[in-house]
């Protein structure tokens, strides 16, 4: 069961809030930052969205960052929240000797879906990926789920004109790519176009996997993909390990076919990327340098200005693994979902750890 997070009402910039015995610095442009869900666990791997006036977040929980590989199976829980303050679970999924991560939402005209990746575990240590989804009328009864997409590794659905959408990566030994993926029902899927196939760029081979669909008012869509790097590094990237430059692609949003680059200057993975009022914002994480040679992840939101690049917003309160963020927008507000370690502690593969699930209220105004 989730702790109750203190309410909090609106605060100046770079005030101290107070949140389960824990002095928490707002960023500039927060208006709250609260800690939704807390139970000892290391739960991770956030989406947000707004489905028939109520809030709802996803998230994986398990014992550690750790996967199939590792022996660690996550499952994947559901919280809602009517005034965004106070949280309670409506749903938890798992499947038998199965991972599940990376859950996303998706709001579609008559109900709420959670897509998550399926990994298991084959002989010779392999991981078998495919894809689940689950689906709720009301948020309170939830379908079984519906298996998909086998090879495949999905990011977050979207819909455009009636159509389902998905970026959806391939990784085998030796390859990955980003397909993008159409389906008439969200459960059928076919690929579209392969926007992001591996590339050479300054002597290394760049695969991009994590990559965020945005389709925009004006009739276009962008891609916001992470990338990393395979084979022999270049020099001059070694001390950010797998680390590299993501890129930012632009389409007709009926097509899907023909991407230009309209930007590789940002060092991001988990995008998450949200238009409003004419503005784009992307929210995702980045490197941030402790001293001494030393990084750590940390979460951050930007304005992408296509043609101009990127601007930070807000540097989110992270520390250690974290960030994998949902954003939503209502009135003047974003509102971004992330889970850190900074109350807690790190663990990537089979040792247990701890993670928390936060919220934070941005004034884009």
């Amino acid at each position: 069961m989730a702790l109750k997070p203190i309410k909090s009402s609106c605060l100046c910039l770079f005030t101290f809030l107070v949140l389960f015995g824990h002095s928490t610095i707002l960023r500039a442009g927060e208006i709250s930052l609260l800690k939704i869900y807390d139970d000892g666990q290391y739960n991770s791997f956030t989406d947000l969205a707004i489905f028939d006036g109520q809030y709802y977040c996803t998230f994986r929980s398990a014992i550690s960052h750790g996967g199939a590989s590792h022996n660690v199976l996550g499952s994947i829980v559901v919280i809602r929240s009517t005034d965004k303050k106070e949280w309670r679970e409506v749903a938890r999924f798992t499947e038998g000797n199965v991972d599940l991560r990376d859950p996303k939402l998706l709001v579609t005209p008559n109900e709420i879906r959670v897509y998550a990746v399926d990994c298991r575990l084959r002989p010779k240590g392999a991981i078998q990926y495919a894809n689940r989804s689950w689906t709720s009328k009301d948020g309170n009864s939830w379908s079984s789920s519906r298996l998909m997409a086998p090879g495949y590794i999905f990011w977050r659905p979207k819909m455009n004109n009636g159509r389902f959408y998905v970026p959806a990566y391939v990784r085998r030994p030796g390859y990955c790519c980003v397909d993008i993926l159409v389906s008439e029902n969200g459960y059928d899927w076919h690929v579209q176009s392969t926007p992001l196939p591996p590339q050479k760029v300054q002597g290394e081979t760049l695969w991009a996997n994590e990559t965020e669909l945005l389709f925009l008012k004006n009739g276009k869509a962008l891609l916001f993909a992470r990338r990393n790097y395979s084979g022999t590094p270049n020099p001059k990237f070694v001390k950010l390990g797998g680390f590299r430059q993501g890129i930012v692609l632009e389409s007709d949003s009926e097509n899907l076919t023909q991407w230009k680059v309209l930007d590789e200057s940002l060092f991001f993975h988990c995008p998450a990327a949200i238009e409003h009022k004419g503005k784009i914002y992307l929210a995702g994480r980045d490197k941030h340098p402790l001293g001494a040679g030393r990084v750590t992840e940390t979460g951050r939101l930007w304005e992408f200005v296509p043609g101009q690049g990127f601007t930070e917003l807000v540097h989110f309160k992270t520390h250690g693994d974290s960030s994998y963020p949902g954003i939503v927008a209502q009135g003047n507000e974003l509102l971004v979902s992330y889970y850190s370690t900074h109350e807690g502690e790190t663990a990537y593969f089979e040792k247990p750890g701890k993670a928390d699930i936060y919220l934070s209220r941005i004034n884009i105004e």
